[in-house]
């Protein structure tokens, strides 16, 4: 692995199988936290190094299966931005829930491929013709007829989140895919990229 990726520590959250919750419920009180602490760290601090990556991520392209998994990695490029941002307080009311690692470096001997994840979004078809229309200058019908050739939309695994501005519900859908090469940049407050980006983190 190279020094490139910049991220060279991490811990690692494990969801504790419980037979009376569901894995997916104790996702969302998780990922809510997480997402505020990543908010907080921006805000307060400038700080968005902080990355994620879901070690038993799985996804078929058929749509015949997708899963999280039960661990959640966090990276930093040192041990201070996992100590600033403080799991361990953030999570403090899961803890019967969620067991977390203490930080460690990344295993250079193990961790010798890299992964981008990214927060996906599709545009419903509708808004896709509505903006090829206008750009081409073209008529409704005919861009979606171009549209309906695109791929699409992904079954993706995902997070069920609400928003703290409008209190509504939305998914926070994941996809993980591997990269050759390590790439360094900013996250956003998901510890996610976008749609346009693909910054990675190590993976093992």
């Amino acid at each position: 692995m190279t020094e490139s990726t910049s991220l060279i520590h991490y811990c690692e959250i494990t969801i504790i199988p419980d037979p009376e919750i569901a894995p997916y419920f104790i996702w969302s009180k998780l990922f809510a936290q997480f997402h505020i602490a990543l908010a907080e760290m921006k805000n307060k601090h400038g700080i968005e190094s902080i990355g994620v990556s879901f070690p038993d991520y799985h996804y078929d392209e058929k749509g015949k299966s997708s899963k999280l998994g039960l661990k959640l990695r966090v990276f930093s490029p040192s041990q201070r931005e996992l100590d600033t941002l403080n799991l361990d307080k953030w999570l403090e009311r899961l803890t019967d829930y969620v067991h977390i690692k203490g930080i460690k470096q990344v295993p250079t001997d193990r961790a010798i491929s890299y992964v981008s994840v990214h927060r996906y979004r599709f545009k419903p078809i509708d808004v896709q013709a509505q903006t090829l229309a206008k750009k081409l200058s073209i008529s409704y019908d005919e861009a979606m007829v171009i549209v309906a050739k695109r791929k699409p939309e992904m079954a993706l695994p995902f997070i069920r989140m609400r928003s703290e501005t409008n209190k509504s519900y939305y998914p926070l859908k994941v996809l993980q895919q591997p990269r050759s090469e390590a790439k360094a940049g900013r996250f956003t407050v998901y510890g996610m990229n976008g749609m346009t980006n693909s910054i990675t983190v190590p993976h093992w």
